[in-house]
């Protein structure tokens, strides 16, 4: 799990603690299955109905992407394209069928095979911005799942509540129980508000800025690939894709071509 995530849940979750504590409340009336299960299953429930079978699929898999906050590493993808330059110009594009094997994303390995295949320019961008866009739209989907589940939680908290106050309105012959009822009725809508800041709109968020990182790597590798198409060398595919990085984390043209020599050396 991501640090972070795991981090700012803490620290909202000891918040609540904290204050209730400073106030010298008690938990025990915080405690409400009841209502869990109403919101939790209630905009569940809502949010399927507004999507396929085949789009809640891959939903899950996006949440546990999400917690542990995995994405594409640009700065690898940048030196392996440098290196990918230097075989292209040394022995040319035919010679990149052999490093197919060694790229593990599948984005570079779909824009070498490109490549390789000689394609003309205006398709070789024109193929590989379509998997820009399928990705994004892909991700859309999960991104809005979590959205719609962070507007719904609070809704079914309020049912909660109505539900919880007309069956307390209906039973008014013990005027003594009015109070527990009607913390119990709220506490509902308390479950509602915190499922939906607490789990759905952080896991949209964060889905949504990684998929704006990714995004935003694959358009490097995208003018990396049509970069070496061009014949760059490796110095200015590097001086080029570096320019997309904020420079505290540009490495420079040495440290990339000394960073390829082993492996360089090792593939032949």
């Amino acid at each position: 799990m991501d640090p972070l995530f795991l981090g700012g849940a803490v620290l909202a979750l000891l918040g609540i603690i904290v204050a209730t504590l400073i106030d010298g409340n008690s938990f025990a009336p915080l405690i409400g299955p009841s209502s869990a299960v109403l919101v939790l299953f209630g905009a569940l429930g809502a949010g399927l109905m507004a999507y396929r079978k085949s789009d809640i699929g891959a939903i899950p898999k996006s949440a546990i992407k999400a917690i542990k906050g995995q994405s594409l590493d640009v700065q690898e993808t940048i030196t392996q394209l440098a290196q990918l330059a230097e075989v292209a110009r040394r022995d040319g594009m035919l010679a990149l069928e052999a490093k197919l094997e060694t790229i593990e994303d599948r984005f570079v390995r779909t824009g070498v095979q490109l490549l390789v295949d000689g394609v003309d320019e205006e398709v070789l961008k024109d193929t590989l911005e379509i998997e820009i866009s399928a990705l994004d739209e892909r991700h859309g989907t999960a991104i809005s799942f979590f959205k719609s589940l962070s507007g719904y939680a609070p809704t079914f908290g309020m049912v909660g509540t109505v539900i919880g106050l007309i069956n307390m309105l209906g039973n008014l012959s013990d005027p003594s129980q009015l109070g527990a009822g009607m913390a119990l009725a709220l506490l509902t809508t308390l479950y509602g508000v915190m499922f939906a800041n607490l789990i759905f709109n952080p896991l949209a968020e964060r889905l949504q800025r990684m998929n704006d990182l990714e995004l935003a790597a694959m358009d490097v590798a995208l003018d990396g690939i049509q970069t070496i198409r061009r014949g760059a060398s490796p110095r200015g595919v590097i001086e080029r894709l570096e320019s997309y990085l904020p420079p505290s984390e540009r490495i420079g043209v040495a440290d990339r071509l000394n960073a390829g020599k082993p492996a360089q050396e090792e593939a032949a």
